[in-house]
């Protein structure tokens, strides 16, 4: 390089570079600022970010506490709807003797006397289970439906009978409400 090409490069130097300290400390300054900006801004965005986790989380949790709140009411209206669940199902096996004895024919006076007794406790026993919306399931000359009834047997059919049609029952069923307690033992036509 030449002389004249030095101070050229010189000139251009110092043309485009500061002439005092104190403007090269205003534009470091300057620099330093705008990187604690873009520091804060970063920061601010992580911070924006991490409150729309925190809000995410926070509504999901809410959901989920309401949905807690509908299981738990649910179960406690299936608990009040079905609270006779349990007795039912131990009286049941009784109802089924009672009627057994009901069937046995009586000659006599006192036989008389002890079935009457015998059918008042049965009504008895058919009002309280009314009350409980516990209902017989005798699906006689019906149709055989898998969810109340259990085919013990099949037998042929017979002259004006429709095939799956229930033609004995060997057990009555019960339900409460719209839950099965014990199906129907049944004999159906094939």
């Amino acid at each position: 390089m030449t002389e004249n090409q030095e101070e050229e490069n010189s000139k251009k130097i110092s043309e485009d570079s500061p002439e005092t300290v104190e403007e090269i400390q205003s534009q470091e300054n300057g620099v330093i600022e705008e990187v604690d900006e873009l520091e804060e801004i970063d920061e601010l965005e992580k911070m924006k970010s991490d409150l729309n986790e925190k809000e995410d989380q926070y509504l999901r949790l809410q959901a989920e506490l309401a949905n807690m709140r509908k299981r738990n009411q649910k179960e406690k209206e299936d608990t009040a709807k079905y609270r006779s669940q349990s007795l039912a199902t131990e009286l049941l096996p009784v109802i089924d003797n009672l009627e057994r004895a009901l069937a046995i024919e009586v000659t006599d006076n006192q036989g008389e006397s002890l079935k009457k007794g015998l059918e008042m406790v049965m009504e008895s026993f058919k009002v309280a289970l009314k009350n409980e919306g516990i209902e017989v399931i005798d699906p006689l000359n019906q149709l055989f439906d898998p969810n109340y009834h259990q085919a013990i047997q099949t037998t042929s059919l017979e002259e004006g009978q429709e095939a799956d049609t229930v033609v004995n029952v060997f057990q009555k069923g019960y339900s409460l409400k719209d839950r099965v307690l014990r199906p129907a033992m049944v004999i159906v036509a094939q």
